[in-house]
């Protein structure tokens, strides 16, 4: 079989791949903590994948653009299985080179694989264990819905030859199908964003719904009735509900008070005080607070303009944020201060990471590399 995800093609594997295999495999990061040795030439790389590689349910994981081998996943039989498990279960292996880790290309894989083994092959568990140490696997597993079951300590590892402690996870399908139906990331972009940005979401949680908000508010008092509506709806459809949150698109969630709903958020270059920054951009334009009160609106050169009662909205309201949060901060931002995040983060108890030359709009090919691994390593 051959499986298509959003940036992935997970095929069977051909003794074509051994150069790739062997590029990835020779790396002593990759097989040794997950159990199985260095890969020593391509030649081995090939008579590897001829003898282990082409087992039944075994897959290369390919990135979509070329359809080269990156890595491998496969669904392990009761009568292999590191694990005692029962006629109907299963146990999961997999690995990724080193390039490609902290991007969620593997709990992606790992989402599709499920996805075959409960529907396709009505399996009613899927196993996964990880070595002492191995703390990349463990993080995935967890990512992914499987629940620790239990350690089984001096144990042989037969392919490296020593004894090793392994623990075990467990994802049942009734906990899999639960967690399908449970959990939702509702994405709200920022000024001139869009409801489409979302789907760049979607590999980064595996497993997960992905609800870009359209929302028509161009007002934080016009927005407290439609976002309260809309998160409304989603806690009442899923058990979680994950916030992704750019800019002004978090001013206007905290505005609205959504975080009665929300069990987790990102948030990405968010405004977290919009009086300093109209005090702010006052500052850059000249203009004083009493020009202001007497002429209402000012146009200026470089945003929205300057309103006397948006500014009096935003000064007498008293907001807080509840909800666990961690925000992602570029050290080029002009429009919010380090400070004025740290602050937020204090008050809120929210962690804050920085990415230095990060730009307020994340959008360059490194900048989004940087916010997708925040987002995957959790």
């Amino acid at each position: 079989m051959i499986f298509e995800t959003k940036r992935l093609i997970i095929r069977p594997w051909s003794e074509s791949d051994a150069e790739d295999l062997y590029k990835y495999a020779k790396d002593p990061l990759v097989g040794p903590i997950a159990g199985w040795p260095v890969h020593t030439s391509e030649e081995n790389s090939r008579e590897i994948i001829r003898n282990v590689l082409s087992a039944d349910e075994t897959y290369a994981v390919c990135l979509m653009e070329d359809n080269k081998a990156i890595g491998s996943i496969g669904l392990i039989k009761p009568d292999a299985s590191h694990v005692k498990i029962t006629e109907n279960e299963l146990e999961l292996g997999f690995w990724i080179g080193v390039p490609f880790w902290g991007k969620g290309l593997i709990p992606e894989a790992v989402d599709q694989i499920l996805d075959h083994a409960f529907r396709d092959l009505s399996c009613s568990a899927v196993w996964c264990g990880y070595y002492e140490g191995n703390t990349r696997s463990k993080r995935c597993q967890e990512k992914c819905g499987f629940i620790y079951h239990h350690t089984e300590e001096n144990k042989p590892c037969a392919l490296m030859g020593d004894i090793r402690t392994e623990h075990f996870s467990k994802l049942t399908k009734e906990d899999w199908e639960s967690r399908k139906r449970r959990s939702v990331v509702f994405y709200v972009h920022g000024k001139g964003g869009s409801a489409d940005e979302a789907s760049h979401f979607a590999p980064l949680f595996p497993g997960t719904e992905i609800f870009g908000f359209d929302y028509r508010s161009e007002n934080p008092w016009d927005a407290v009735t439609e976002f309260n509506e809309k998160a409304r709806d989603l806690a009442g459809s899923y058990d979680r509900v994950i916030l992704v949150a750019q800019s002004i698109g978090f001013y206007f969630s905290m505005n609205a008070g959504i975080d009665r709903y929300i069990n987790s958020a990102y948030l990405i270059s968010p405004i977290v005080n919009l009086e300093k920054l109209i005090m702010d951009m006052m500052s850059w334009a000249g203009v004083t607070e009493a020009e202001l009160e007497e002429k209402k609106i000012i146009p200026v050169d470089f945003g929205d303009d300057l309103s006397w009662n948006y500014l009096q909205y935003v000064r007498n309201r008293h907001l807080s944020w509840s909800a666990p949060t961690k925000i992602l901060y570029g050290s080029r931002d002009n429009l919010q201060s380090l400070d004025t995040i740290n602050e937020f983060a204090t008050c809120t108890s929210s962690d804050v990471t920085v990415m230095e030359g990060g730009e307020h709009w994340f959008h360059t090919e490194e900048q989004l590399a940087f916010m997708d691994k925040w987002i995957t390593k959790g």
